[in-house]
């Protein structure tokens, strides 16, 4: 009876990287392992779908007659942009089909990295990558902390936007959690395109430790304080409120109810400063990619 029992197999998937751009694809490698300990898996097939603005093309052979017990079977993909993309992150499913109607099915998640449009600019210190489509904002990136001298972000940001009584708001619509102080949010310098400028100041969601808000009390564009609140996760909605040099940063699950997450006072704040939406893994050296996305990012 087990050895006539199709689905005992396992498949896995992995990307070289977690973003596709023009000419530069993503590998996603698909792995299916056969668990049948009384018999051969037969007529395997590995297939890799993609959502609409992606393309997908084998690299290496695609079906293998049999695969023994507790063997596995290995077949590479190529995927890469083609066309208007439906979102900027979506899911590549992998399938392995084989005799006796079995199937495994695996995703793997993809961002399109397709850059920023004005009035947007972005910026990277995490080898991070870019991608907007209408109010959806997407980065991908890398990141090892973003604490005292270490400062690795991706951000896209509008410069100059952000002065006196501004007030802005963005969604943290998902966060992939590639560490416990993985980050997403907003944050707020003199200028974001120089690390080490002043008047530096975030607010952001993390995997583990619900909100943070912190900032540089010194002006040497690293960051020494930090306030926490809840228990939060993406998705929620972020605020931040600028009065002179006090900063207010809030968090809210409708958009409706805030809980104060605390008050920051960066040093050297200037009348007007860039502000914009950022992310880092905070992966702790390990080198671990991630994706965060946004939506309503404004600034009023």
């Amino acid at each position: 009876m087990l050895a006539s029992t199709p689905h005992q197999a396992a498949l896995a998937t992995g990307a070289d990287r977690g973003a596709v751009a023009e000419g530069r694809p993503a590998t996603v490698t698909v792995t299916f392992t056969n668990r049948n300990g009384f018999s051969a898996a037969r007529g395997v097939t590995l297939s890799v779908t993609a959502p609409e603005g992606l393309a997908v093309k084998p690299l290496d052979p695609v079906r293998m007659a049999s695969v023994a017990s507790g063997e596995t079977f290995t077949a590479r993909f190529e995927v890469s942009p083609a066309g208007e993309p439906t979102h900027l992150v979506g899911q590549v499913v992998a399938v392995a089909a084989y005799a006796g109607d079995g199937k495994a099915v695996a995703p793997v998640r993809l961002m399109v990295a397709a850059g920023v449009g004005d009035p947007y600019r972005s910026v990277s210190y995490n080898d991070a990558v870019f991608g907007q489509a209408g109010d959806e904002i997407a980065v991908e990136g890398a990141g090892a902390d973003l604490w005292g001298a270490t400062n690795e972000f991706g951000a896209v940001y509008r410069a100059g936007a952000y002065g006196d009584a501004a007030v802005a708001e963005v969604t943290v619509t998902s966060q992939d959690a590639t560490g416990g102080w993985a980050r997403a949010g907003l944050v707020a310098r003199n200028d974001l395109g120089a690390q080490g400028s002043a008047g530096y100041v975030n607010l952001a969601v993390t995997p583990s430790n619900g909100c943070a808000l912190s900032w540089d009390t010194d002006g040497d564009g690293r960051f020494d304080s930090i306030a926490l609140a809840g228990s939060f996760t993406a998705p929620v909605r972020l605020r931040l409120t600028r009065a002179g040099a006090s900063y207010l940063g809030e968090v809210s699950t409708d958009g409706v109810t805030w809980t104060t997450v605390g008050t920051a006072t960066p040093a050297g704040a200037g009348a007007t400063q860039d502000i914009g939406v950022f992310m880092t893994a905070a992966n702790g050296w390990t080198g671990t990619r991630g994706i965060a996305t946004f939506g309503g990012f404004t600034v009023t």
